[in-house]
């Protein structure tokens, strides 16, 4: 009897609690909501009747999940509901979740991955991935990535506020007009917002990689909650496999989005890339 008492509980426990996970449903609706809901399109969103859907809403009232207009009778999100979403926040290290999709990301595509954040010299390597066989770039951690001439760099230049960046620009534009540069490269302030204009249209740059001739890399940035750029995500390779077309591009993409809505980012519209 201890057995199948024992066995029943397991299986229980495998299942769940099915209020619960209703209850998680009509929690989502509204999380992926811009705004608050009327009774009807909560229902209509996860198949139920509004009947037994109010007794929920009701419940989460109380609970302080949610909250009801009382002009509107529209619900959506609660007090409790956002001191939860801002403590998980808090407890997000990005650049550690990160580690294992660059990980991932290297071994599948075979293309160096490299994680950079923005500090005080400009975009800084806080991470490497090598795959197998390893791709030869002169990079170490703490090494500091041009900002108009690697496409980590130019993600951290679409992604910032002008101000931020403004003196690391006009130090590179001016070692731009003493030295032989890619034709790429933006060489003055209207070119410079211009290629930013097109890398965040875009949502990733791509670009040769100056300090090593013979390799390409793609670059992909990591939002949080404030569309605030938190890190760059990027690969590197041989440049006559990398480019728009290439598969480690969209996974490179899913994967800088996924991190994102990690750090609480919610996407307006998805990245497309043609």
């Amino acid at each position: 009897m201890a057995g199948k008492i024992s066995r029943k509980a397991g299986l229980e426990n495998r299942r769940g609690v099915q209020s619960i996970d209703v209850g998680m449903r009509i929690l989502e609706v509204l999380a992926a909501s811009d705004e608050a809901l009327p009774l009807k399109t909560i229902s209509d969103s996860v198949g139920m009747a509004s009947s037994n859907v109010h007794r929920y809403l009701a419940s989460f009232i109380r609970a302080g999940l949610l909250r009801q207009d009382p002009a509107t009778s529209r619900y959506d999100l609660g007090r409790l509901a956002l001191r939860i979403g801002l403590s998980a926040l808090s407890r997000i290290d990005i650049l550690e979740l990160a580690k294992p999709e660059l990980k991932r990301l290297a071994h599948d595509s075979g293309l160096l991955g490299i994680a950079s954040v923005y500090g005080d010299q400009g975009p800084t390597v806080v991470h490497i991935q090598q795959p197998n066989p390893s791709v030869i770039l002169t990079l170490a951690l703490g090494s500091i990535l041009p900002l108009l001439r690697s496409p980590s760099g130019l993600v951290f230049l679409a992604y910032l506020p002008e101000e931020a960046t403004r003196s690391l620009v006009e130090r590179e534009l001016m070692y731009s007009s003493r030295y032989t540069i890619s034709p790429s490269t933006p060489k003055s302030f209207a070119e410079v917002r211009r290629v930013a204009k097109e890398v965040r249209s875009a949502g990733f740059a791509i670009n040769n990689v100056d300090i090593s001739p013979g390799l390409r890399s793609v670059a992909c940035p990591i939002l949080d909650l404030q569309r605030n750029i938190v890190a760059v995500v990027s690969l590197t390779g041989p440049d006559s496999t990398l480019g728009p077309e290439h598969p480690a591009l969209h996974d490179l993409v899913a994967v800088c989005r996924r991190l994102s809505e990690e750090a609480g980012y919610r996407a307006a519209s998805e990245i497309a890339i043609t």
